[in-house]
């Protein structure tokens, strides 16, 4: 079962509705987050809801109500959708006004959905991206516009994501954040020039506690040839296998030991962010 709220109630996907004098459809502002839920219980909701809110404001979106407000209507739908496997996905759009570059009318629409995580072959057999030559717009936060993430992989039908390399350098994929493995430390870009993502965080603390050195910098493509592993994280996926980014085979071409130990130890670890 899907559903929406929105304009303070709780209806079918199907009869919600947003004007298309929004600037969500008219420009492509806005901003929203995802949240996955485990036995019922959201996943890190606080963090994710804080940073709708930094994402609302670096984008000039008014706030249309508090984050207190916000979690309430999120844990009472997923009261309603009862079962296990769901995600909530928070909306703050532009709303229908522009005043001096600032957005003070915004709308505010969350959906309830099954979670409809990767196919379990990609954590046996490993996904593609595809490189693009260029830094994900917008990276300091989470917003709607998606276009630029979708263009490349018409080059390469079998990817999962494409992977920004702006200069060569790799700083994270279209949904997700990148680490790779590389004579025995994990390395990942710094948050000065990638999304602060909620499993991203979650992953190097894991990745501490077991004992890796996590090494915050911005790999490069030739270091590929070299890496022993490559994955990627986001809240639905957790941490997902890479076996190959554009024609460059990652270590034998098979999943490696440290994703699938780092995704066992997180999920071992989950009353630690559910809320």
């Amino acid at each position: 079962m899907s559903f929406c709220y929105i304009d303070g109630t709780f209806v079918p996907v199907t009869e919600a509705r947003i004007p298309v004098t929004d600037l969500s459809v008219q420009r492509g502002i806005g901003v929203f987050e995802t949240i996955r839920t485990y036995g019922g219980r959201p996943m890190a909701l606080s963090r994710h809801l804080a940073r709708l809110r930094d994402s609302a404001e670096r984008c000039g979106i008014s706030l249309p109500m508090s984050l207190d407000q916000m979690e309430k209507i999120i844990r009472e739908g997923l009261l309603k959708t009862g079962g296990d496997s769901r995600r909530a996905r928070p909306y703050i759009t532009g709303g229908d006004e522009i005043r001096e570059g600032t957005f003070p009318k915004p709308r505010f629409f969350v959906f309830f959905e099954p979670l409809n995580p990767p196919p379990q072959k990609l954590y046996t057999k490993g996904a593609a991206l595809v490189p693009v030559d260029m830094e994900r717009p917008l990276s300091f936060l989470k917003s709607i516009n998606y276009m630029q993430g979708y263009l490349p992989l018409r080059q390469d039908p079998d990817a999962l994501e494409i992977l920004y390399c702006p200069g060569g350098e790799i700083t994270e994929s279209s949904h997700s954040n990148a680490f790779m493995v590389k004579d025995g430390r994990i390395i990942t870009a710094p948050l000065d020039r990638v999304l602060d993502g909620t499993m991203r965080s979650m992953t190097i603390e894991v990745a501490l506690e077991s004992g890796f050195e996590v090494e915050e910098r911005c790999p490069r493509l030739e270091e590929l040839a070299e890496a022993q592993e490559f994955f990627i994280t986001g809240s639905v996926k957790e941490i997902l296998p890479v076996t190959r980014i554009g024609r460059q085979t990652i270590g034998k071409g098979t999943p490696g030991p440290v994703a699938a130990m780092l995704r066992h130890r997180y999920l071992q670890n989950l009353d630690r962010w559910l809320e």
